[in-house]
């Protein structure tokens, strides 16, 4: 198995007013890192969110591209976003089920879609997961977006 991907990062800056800044800020980077990978949010396997607070969750997937704005709710409800779903969210359980660990939160995003990716997630597992997204924001300042891809 060979892993691809591509990466992007991008800094805040002054949004207009009302303007939800941490998913703008996401849907920036989100989409110069799927353009990078000649990918779509359609692509997208399994989905490492920074979901600091339970609320983000809806406004990055949203931000992502995974549906319109506003149809987050649904998409939840329907199941679309769970393990065996269109797109795993949060397999891991997100950053609240981690403890929100402040500076390894990237690392702990990466290892459980390298383990997603290698098939070696066990009751987290998402079948045939190929294509993965860490995100991740750092005090609305500053936004990063991992894509690891397995080939092969």
């Amino acid at each position: 198995m060979s892993c691809n991907g591509a990466t992007a990062a991008a800094g805040e800056r002054v949004y207009p007013p009302g303007t939800g800044f941490d998913a703008a800020l996401t849907c920036e980077t989100v989409e110069l890192a799927l353009a990078e990978a000649r990918r779509s949010p359609e692509d997208l396997d399994i989905i490492e969110l920074h979901d600091a607070f339970t609320v983000e969750e809806l406004h990055y997937i949203e931000g992502i591209g995974l549906c319109p704005e506003g149809h987050g709710v649904a998409m939840l409800k329907e199941g679309a976003l769970d393990i065996g779903g269109r797109c795993a969210v949060n397999p891991s359980g997100g950053l609240i089920a981690m403890g929100h660990p402040i500076g390894p939160t990237g690392i702990g995003q990466i290892g459980e879609i390298t383990m997603q990716l290698r098939g070696e997630a066990g009751p987290r597992q998402h079948r045939d997961a190929r294509i993965g997204l860490a995100h991740m924001v750092g005090v609305g300042a500053v936004c990063y977006v991992h894509l690891p891809e397995r080939r092969g």
